[in-house]
């Protein structure tokens, strides 16, 4: 047992450690993943706010040394800690998109983006600071066996999984995926602006290929069923496109009141949201926040459809 009670271990090798972002409803939502079973990695490192606390997370299971840190994205729930960490393991590649290096090593334009994205929950993930550039290294130069990257644009474009073994590390590739009972879950996309379905649907397909066994998920959890957890959320993708067309067609500036309305409909329309009502309700609030965002990139996602039609392209 783990004097951290937050600190789960998930199978002999791999443990869980949910980070404590200071924000109503978000318990347990942000994670960290710990693999020791062979190269010591690190999957994603949580918002800088919850820094200290995966330090002592990491310490606590007995990691000394880190072979490698594997970033799926650079949004602040994932790598808004990684200067931090990246100090504190100094000899420690880490693993980015090649369109992602940048930013961590200049992570200016990132903060300020994601401030306008995100208004006050930035500033509760608070800011990136940067990485060493002798520390960083694009996923497609890693070479080691155990650990196979494969791009998966979709959620960002900037979004790489990571196997090790038949262990999918799945960041936000497979949607968010959240137990509500001992039996059922409520699934989400993960779909801000600028998202482009068919290039997200193509991302899953690709994972499926390498036929998975264990999925862990960025938000929130692991599931044995790999392969058929990702063919639901692309089943889901494409349930969306159907369900938000109308509305998106009805109203295509995307006003607050069509997002509303839009946002009701799906609640009431998508299976796997049902488990919303299950939900804590600050969880709740937390999740409309995040809908609404993945509606914002369906609307653009028909937009941009609109105007490449229009142009004759």
């Amino acid at each position: 047992m783990f004097a951290s009670a937050t600190i789960q271990r998930m199978d002999e090798n791999l443990y869980l450690v949910p980070l404590p972002v200071p924000i109503a409803g978000f318990e347990g939502f942000i994670t960290a993943w710990i693999y020791t079973g062979g190269p010591v990695a690190l999957i994603d490192v949580g918002p800088s706010s919850t820094k200290d606390h995966l330090i002592s997370a990491l310490d606590e299971i007995g990691v000394r040394h880190l072979d490698w840190i594997l970033l799926t994205h650079v949004h602040l729930d994932h790598s808004g800690a990684i200067g931090h960490i990246s100090r504190a393991f100094s000899k420690t590649p880490v693993v980015c998109h090649p369109k992602a290096a940048e930013h961590l090593i200049e992570p200016q334009r990132l903060w300020e983006g994601s401030v306008k994205t995100l208004g006050e929950v930035a500033h509760r993930y608070g800011p990136i600071a940067p990485v060493a550039d002798t520390q960083v290294l694009t996923a497609d130069q890693l070479r080691v066996p155990e650990i196979i990257p494969i791009a998966t644009p979709g959620h960002a474009p900037h979004h790489y999984c990571y196997f090790i073994g038949d262990v999918l590390f799945a960041g936000e590739a497979g949607g968010v995926c959240l137990p509500v009972s001992d039996t059922r879950y409520y699934m989400r996309p993960a779909t801000p602006p600028r998202f482009i379905l068919e290039i997200y649907l193509d991302s899953i397909d690709r994972l499926i290929a390498r036929q998975p066994q264990t999925i862990c998920y960025g938000h929130v959890g692991m599931r044995p069923d790999a392969s058929a957890m990702l063919q639901t959320h692309s089943d889901q993708l494409r349930l969306w496109q159907q369900l938000v067309k109308p509305f998106f067609a009805s109203a295509p500036e995307g006003g607050e009141d069509s997002l509303t309305a839009c946002l009701a409909h799906m609640l009431d329309s998508d299976p796997l949201l049902s488990g919303f009502s299950l939900l804590s309700p600050a969880a709740q609030d937390r999740e409309r926040f995040f809908l609404r965002n993945s509606l914002k990139g369906y609307w653009g996602y028909f937009r941009d459809k609109d105007v490449s039609l229009q142009g004759g392209v």
